[in-house]
């Protein structure tokens, strides 16, 4: 049976093939996870992020065998940054300064860690990592910046932090159990998806600033996150920027999952989606 939660234009999260995707403008991210595959008993996680400039990363595993595929489209002189890693214990770094810049990031295996660093503005970024103790993270300052992370497996992490808005997007997508996913947008028209299946998961997008999070990376790293763990909010203001026009949408499937949703200002739209199977 398919789910789908969907909030205010372009923010959806879809579980018949596990995906989160977030419309802007005319812009797209999208983040898949896919545990079934196509009677191969593979499993699939890609993420792909443009609107005209094009990031795209898209790996799978069936038994043994490792495919992936770590592609980017961007013309004129703009910067082009693509990963592509098999095996254990890898990092991967890009870090990019600039306007309509292009990274994608994919990771097949374990112990794995991605962070893409992007400042200015119109930028994209992809990660897929397939596998398991994997982390990911996507930090972006600038506006109309947009990203993607996709994780199959158990144990990864995901973060996504976007500020300087207006106009960012991003999805996240994880399949699999113990994974931890944050979303952080502040400004206006901001859009955001996440979608996570079955166990232990937690996330917590934020659009407007609050309830904590952190940022940094080119590259002092830091990131952040906060709520859940017991989750609360609670009133005037939660540190708001007063941010407007803000959707995002969360969706979760199987058991011991949290989530937490914060926006603050006028003209949000949230929804969030729950079943313990």
């Amino acid at each position: 049976m398919a789910q789908t939660a969907n909030a205010g234009v372009g923010s959806s999260a879809i579980h018949s093939d596990d995906s989160a995707s977030t419309t802007i403008a005319g812009e797209a991210a999208s983040a898949v996870g896919d545990n079934g595959g196509s009677g191969l008993g593979e499993a699939r996680a890609a993420a792909n992020v443009g609107d005209g400039v094009i990031v795209n990363t898209d790996g799978n595993q069936v038994g043994a065998n490792n495919i992936g595929s770590a592609d980017v489209t961007s013309g004129g002189l703009f910067n082009s940054n693509v990963q592509f890693q098999v095996g254990n214990g890898n990092m991967a770094i890009n870090q990019q300064i600039g306007t309509e810049q292009e990274s994608g990031t994919l990771q097949i295996g374990d112990n794995n860690m991605a962070l893409i660093s992007q400042q200015d503005s119109a930028n994209e970024a992809a990660i897929a990592q397939v596998g398991d103790d994997n982390d990911a993270a996507i930090v972006q300052d600038g506006v109309d910046n947009g990203g993607a992370i996709a994780q199959l497996g158990d144990g990864n992490s995901s973060f996504g932090l976007q500020v300087g808005g207006p106009d960012n997007y991003m999805a996240s997508s994880q399949v699999g159990d113990d994974n931890s996913s944050v979303i952080f947008q502040d400004g206006v028209n901001n859009t955001a998806a996440s979608l996570q299946e079955d166990n232990n998961n937690q996330s917590f997008i934020s659009q407007g600033g609050g309830t904590t999070v952190s940022l940094a990376a080119i590259n002092g790293m830091v990131f952040g996150g906060s709520l859940p763990a017991g989750a609360s909010i609670s009133g005037n203001g939660i540190a708001s920027l007063g941010s407007t026009n803000n959707a995002a949408a969360s969706l979760q499937l199987g058991d011991g999952n949290r989530s937490a949703i914060l926006q603050t200002g006028n003209g949000n739209s949230a929804i969030n989606y729950q079943n313990s199977r």
